[in-house]
């Protein structure tokens, strides 16, 4: 399903892009976990583009599930540019030849499914990587650009905050979530290794907190409007002192096709908005405040539970180097939200 919202952000993409995106003439492209949130807007991005060229792009899609009239990429179905092809990622793979470039987004991110099937979120990650890089290097693609997180990072200290791309990590290996975390850190070394020793052109993107038009039903921006929509009132969890640098979804598709056409192979860039953290808190009454209906915050104090500490801040200036500049601040991209959901009806 695709709304006025996510057409406008593709054009606006194309517009200021379109110079290198015609590069791209009739070029292969694969895109894992195609239906997924950031994916489907890389998808949308490269249908509009072959519009315009008189060479069209080929693309391939691989989802685990076929696409049904609920899917994100349901406009698309029928497309004669287009290829869908259900496959597990973490299996042996069936992949047509001479593939250009690959976008490898398949993963499974939310914490409450990883956690519920953590194997599954390692071998998508881990077996799902080593499949495609086997591929690139019997196959000489000119672009591999890897979907991770800055997840990577764990929880730095203050003194890594904003935390650029030379920080380590601090990651507890036995933590439930680490399944996530730890695979994508092993992904990023598959990377590296198939870079260096295959030349493999890779590219690791760490992406940060994204949200916008599609994003999951289970995130907080969703739950936090369809509780000032139902209800005026948005009941926090906790004390909703947890503090998040949201970057807008098409800033993070500009960042990573700046990083697909200026980027260094073998090399990590952060992607984000570079913005200073917000707490969920806020992130609350921005929402109440785009809503304007008088929507009350209500955080949860009490001993043991705060989340006073847990901040995400990556550090952005070495993808500003690539020419990079945020575009849409926090309560335009709410706004621009809402406006979805008016349209779509689906929140």
């Amino acid at each position: 399903m695709i709304s006025n919202v996510i057409k406008e952000d593709v054009r606006n993409i194309l517009l200021e892009l379109e110079e290198e995106l015609k590069d791209l003439s009739g070029k292969k492209i694969l895109i894992t976990g195609g239906n997924g949130f950031i994916a489907s807007y890389l998808v949308d991005l490269f249908v509009e583009l072959s519009e315009k060229l008189k060479n069209p792009i080929k693309i391939y899609v691989i989802n685990r599930n076929k696409l049904n009239p609920k899917s994100r990429l349901s406009h698309l179905i029928g497309n004669k540019n287009i290829l869908f092809m259900e496959q597990d990622i973490g299996k042996p793979l069936n992949l047509p030849k001479g593939i250009n470039i690959i976008f490898h987004a398949a993963s499974n991110a939310s914490p409450i499914s990883f956690m519920k099937n953590p194997l599954e979120t390692i071998d998508s990650n881990i077996n799902g990587t080593r499949n495609l890089l086997e591929y690139s290097k019997e196959n000489h693609i000119e672009n591999f650009l890897l979907f991770s997180s800055v997840d990577v990072y764990g929880n730095p200290p203050k003194e890594f905050l904003p935390t650029s791309e030379l920080y380590n990590g601090n990651v507890d290996p036995t933590n439930p979530r680490s399944c996530y975390s730890e695979s994508k850190r092993f992904s990023e070394t598959l990377c590296s290794v198939f870079f260096r020793n295959f030349k493999v052109p890779a590219k690791i993107l760490r992406i940060g907190h994204t949200y916008g038009p599609g994003l999951r039903e289970d995130k907080a921006i969703n739950e936090f409007f369809r509780k000032s929509i139902n209800s005026k009132k948005i009941d926090l969890r906790d004390s909703g002192e947890a503090k998040l640098s949201y970057c807008y979804i098409s800033d993070v598709i500009r960042g990573i096709l700046k990083v697909m056409f200026k980027g260094n192979s073998g090399e990590a860039y952060n992607i984000g908005s570079g913005f200073p953290p917000v707490s969920i808190k806020d992130l609350a009454l921005s929402i109440g405040n785009v809503q304007s209906n008088g929507t009350i915050v209500a955080p949860i104090y009490s001993e043991g539970n705060s989340s006073k500490g847990y901040i995400r801040y990556p550090d952005i200036t070495k993808l500003k180097g690539l020419g990079f500049k945020p575009k849409i601040n926090l309560e335009e991209g709410l706004l621009r939200i809402k406006s979805h959901y008016e349209e779509t009806g689906t929140l």
